[in-house]
């Protein structure tokens, strides 16, 4: 794994022009290493020499990349093995998720893979994002070194949520896209991030079990049984419709619900439903790194009467209590206001910039029946002396929350102030706060905190 991720040569096998993202995710990263190229074609791509040949590479080089088309890939995969290259990335897509042709291309490459000592993710993959290596594939990627690890069967996906990620301040330590599975699987990917020291939460996406394994659950139900890090896992293919769609996708089997209810139940694996749940729970688990709440109840605190009582129904149809503020706190905190409510939600129209704001705040964040906080902000047409009196205030919200060690999450929604908006999420970001577009999804965010906390941190 370590060759995959941070490799001191790479063969770039039909390097292209025309695919000018692959080449300058390895040239515009300050890689270190050495780089390749190989194209019948072209005699150099942006100034770096080509060989014309597979043959005419040193051998024993660390990883392979090879872009050819699916008709040449048992050829050019036997050659990269003949020269003993350690870790290979098949590019080519068209494999069994294509026809019967892709599917008997995908045996042979499987066979000659399994009978070397090489290492291949894909065929119809995009590859490795290694912030460390500095290299990845594509330069779009941010070069900062994060703590999250990825591995997914999808390739958009993958870039997708890394993108997103990104945009919220989560950076990662590595991550994979591996395609149909041929060879490594998401158990090994999991198997080595499960004791790497520098990923400490992992995300997953998967669709099924490589069609060469299909006897990997009881490995990987080992692997999830074992691990004790934070481990986000988002399935494709729940349906029926799902299950063709993962067909035409990798190829891969879909395994049973049933299974992996199982799975979910009896290890530390934790499951979201959607896109957007697999992005809030790693943003929350990134910034609230060992302030996992031991109760299943929130405070929510807000400004608009009416969001506060539909977000309370939300978040009790979620499963998480919004316990009554004890009525002698109640009676400090109503001292402090003229309208608006403390029992929980807190609804404090008006006041965000008064400096008794927090206050109120902190007497029902110290509750102990209380196991994390949400606060709903919102965009400031001008970012002036008012809005900084009010972000004050929530970082001292914030430094309360962390003095009692709950979690903290911010719902700040989107609105026509698009600009403003970023520029406020920015700055919560940088004070390490994570936030979210509605009150919901930080629910749901925390949520999962909880249960981590329930599965792993309590056991």
């Amino acid at each position: 794994m370590e060759k995959f991720f941070y490799p001191r040569s790479i063969a770039m096998i039909e390097a292209s022009s025309r695919r000018e993202w692959q080449i300058y995710g390895i040239t515009k990263r300050g890689y270190e290493g050495d780089l390749y190229l190989v194209s019948k074609e072209e005699d150099s791509v942006f100034g770096i020499k080509c060989y014309k040949d597979i043959s005419e590479l040193p051998d024993g080089l660390d990883h392979a990349i090879i872009s050819v088309n699916r008709n040449l890939l048992k050829d050019v995969l036997k050659e990269c093995i003949e020269k003993k290259f350690a870790t290979i990335h098949i590019f080519a897509a068209g494999g069994a998720e294509f026809d019967e042709k892709g599917e008997q291309i995908e045996h042979d490459l499987y066979q000659l893979i399994s009978e070397s000592d090489s290492r291949a993710i894909g065929p119809n993959c995009m590859g490795i994002y290694s912030p460390e290596g500095k290299y990845a594939y594509g330069p779009v990627f941010s070069p900062n070194v994060g703590n999250v690890a990825l591995v997914s069967h999808s390739g958009d996906l993958t870039t997708q949520f890394i993108l997103m990620e990104t945009d919220h301040g989560v950076y990662f330590s590595k991550a994979a896209s591996i395609g149909n599975s041929i060879d490594l699987k998401i158990t090994d990917f999991l198997e080595y991030l499960s004791t790497d020291e520098k990923s400490e939460i992992i995300c997953v996406y998967f669709e099924g079990f490589s069609r060469h394994a299909p006897e990997d659950g009881k490995r990987l139900w080992k692997i999830l049984k074992e691990n004790k890090k934070p481990l986000i896992i988002l399935r494709g293919g729940l349906t029926d419709q799902g299950k063709k769609a993962v067909s035409s996708h990798t190829g891969t089997i879909v395994s049973s619900n049933r299974i992996w209810d199982a799975i979910f139940k009896q290890t530390s694996a934790l499951p979201v439903e959607t896109y957007d749940e697999w992005i809030d729970a790693t943003i929350a688990f990134n910034y609230c790194k060992n302030l996992y709440p031991t109760l299943k109840s929130v405070v929510l605190i807000g400004w608009s009467g009416g969001k506060v009582v539909t977000s309370t129904d939300q978040i009790i149809q979620l499963g998480i209590a919004m316990p009554e503020i004890a009525a002698d706190t109640q009676a400090q905190m109503k001292q402090l206001i003229k309208v608006g409510s403390v029992r929980n939600p807190l609804d404090l129209p008006w006041i965000g910039r008064e400096e008794k704001y927090p206050e109120i705040c902190r007497l029902a964040i110290e509750e102990s029946y209380i196991g994390g906080v949400i606060n709903e902000a919102g965009a400031w047409e001008k970012m002036d002396e008012r809005f900084q009196k009010y972000f004050d205030n929530l970082m001292k919200i914030f430094e309360y929350t962390k003095a009692v060690q709950k979690p903290f999450l911010i719902s700040l929604p989107y609105s026509n102030l698009y600009l403003q908006r970023e520029e406020f999420k920015t700055k919560l970001i940088e004070q390490g706060i994570p936030v979210f577009p509605t009150i919901q999804r930080a629910a749901k965010a925390f949520l999962t905190l909880y249960e981590y906390q329930r599965k792993c941190v309590s056991s």
